[in-house]
């Protein structure tokens, strides 16, 4: 699928072109670097269809976290990754 681009509002700005953090002089904003003084950013993606598969993979569990201190790797249950396509497998 193609790549689609669509408009938002920036966040560094709110949408106004300027910024006024606590270095400008009140009433006197600076144009927005983000956004260039447009007030939007373009945001580019990739429009969801569905699940894409893979190969090699032979089954699929849960994970603990991604934080080596709080734990990683697999907890709970395995389940084969046919069962993991047809939702068998939940959070």
């Amino acid at each position: 699928m193609k790549k689609q681009i669509v408009k938002a509002v920036c966040t560094s700005c709110g949408g106004t072109g300027l910024y006024a953090g606590f270095c400008e002089e009140k009433g006197h904003p600076v144009v927005c670097r983000s956004c260039k003084g447009t007030g939007c950013m373009e945001i580019i993606y990739e429009p969801f269809i569905e699940r894409k598969i893979i190969t090699g993979v032979k089954s699929v569990s849960l994970s603990q976290g991604s934080c080596i201190v709080t734990g990683v790797g697999k907890i709970g249950k395995e389940v084969s990754y046919e069962d993991f396509l047809e939702g068998k497998l939940k959070y």
